[in-house]
């Protein structure tokens, strides 16, 4: 079934008979990888190019992913197909990954500072940390009392 996106481009879904087990354990895993991420149906949706309850039948099973749908949805999700397939949540390991230009000049200037500064950064990012933390567990409990898109 060929369906018109809202952005006249073609979404190519795939209607599935009697759920497969295969089919359904990818749309469990985008479902929980999706929702470890603090994204809505909508949210991933609207980022991929897909109609929302084109995902939710994904995540059900009732669709089967494409390869292009399952590369936008783990590129929007920042995992790599491969961590995907071997259960991974989250890419492999930091270490392993090149640095960005971002990130080499951020360490660059870490260096510079002195042991007392490079603390305190920590401290803040530390405390950055744990407020988008509780800021995306609010953001989930409003979703989860009303909105549907999950």
């Amino acid at each position: 079934m060929v369906l018109q996106g809202r952005n006249t481009r073609q979404t190519v879904i795939t209607r599935t008979g009697p759920t497969s087990p295969q089919v359904a354990t990818i749309g469990a895993r985008l479902r929980r990888l999706r929702k470890e991420r603090n994204l809505t149906q909508a949210e991933l949706a609207r980022q991929i190019g897909i109609q929302q309850s084109d995902l939710s039948r994904m995540e059900k099973g009732e669709y089967r992913v494409s390869l292009d749908n399952l590369v936008k949805i783990l590129t929007a999700l920042d995992l790599q197909i491969a961590d995907f397939f071997a259960g991974r949540a989250e890419p492999q390991a930091a270490a392993q990954r090149p640095l960005s230009h971002e990130d080499m000049q951020l360490l660059h200037m870490l260096r510079e500072l002195t042991p007392e500064a490079r603390q305190e950064v920590q401290q803040f990012v530390e405390f950055k940390l744990r407020r988008e933390r509780v800021e995306r567990r609010a953001n989930e409990a409003r979703r989860s009392s009303g909105d549907g898109g999950s």
